[in-house]
């Protein structure tokens, strides 16, 4: 019966959310919304394990004097002092324009992300364009009529976003870039979402059916 309920619990939740989107019945939408619901306890439920479970695993490796101890221990403060902000924004010393609140409308959890975390990821980001940029490098080389066609689309985008690129091809890169984007790589995207899409459904089915069980660990 472990493994019956939880199958039987899916299969019923599933078939029940599609009839919500083909079905007027107005319980079937309440179905829905309550269903929605319970998934929106049941990810913050998630969410705390896997909090808890972060902290178990850093103080472990902290007590153990792991190499990585030292980041472990700058993740845990700078999470608790997150989350005491967040917890406190609604107090008066941490709403917006007061004594320990951000500048304007801001809070200090707004000013934290905006000042702290965006540049970091900016700098992660900075970082990550120099392997892009050697990793394309590598990848432009016409060695086979795939790396010729990617060569040379590569080319066609760099010359049709720089001005000197317009200047060059007078006036050409430009529009070969729009036919490149509009019909050629808007094709492509297309194509990789439907089947993506197509995916997606395949195991959705397989887990409304009852047929895919990986969260059941099998």
């Amino acid at each position: 019966m472990k493994r019956e309920i939880p199958i039987l619990l899916t299969v019923l939740c599933g078939l029940t959310i599609i009839w919500s989107f083909f079905s007027n019945y107005p319980k079937a939408d309440a179905a829905n919304t309550e269903l929605l619901q319970w998934a929106l306890i049941f990810f913050s439920v998630a969410f705390i394990l896997g909090i808890t479970n972060l902290i178990r695993v850093s103080l472990k490796q902290i007590a153990a004097k792991h190499n990585d101890s030292a980041y472990k221990i700058i993740l845990l403060v700078v999470m608790f002092a997150y989350l005491f902000i967040g917890l406190a924004e609604q107090h008066e010393w941490f709403g917006p324009g007061s004594l320990f609140g951000g500048p304007g409308d801001m809070t200090v959890k707004d000013w934290v992300y905006r000042k702290m975390f965006i540049p970091l990821q900016a700098t992660m980001f900075s970082l990550l364009a120099f392997f892009i940029a050697s990793a394309a490098f590598r990848a432009f080389r016409a060695r086979s009529m795939e790396s010729t066609l990617l060569l040379l689309a590569g080319a066609i985008v760099m010359l049709g976003q720089v001005p000197l690129g317009e200047q060059i091809t007078g006036g050409l890169a430009p529009r070969w870039l729009a036919f490149l984007m509009v019909y050629i790589n808007a094709a492509g995207q297309k194509a990789i979402i439907i089947g993506a899409t197509l995916g997606v459904l395949a195991t959705g089915l397989r887990i409304v059916l009852g047929i895919e069980r990986s969260y059941l660990s099998e």
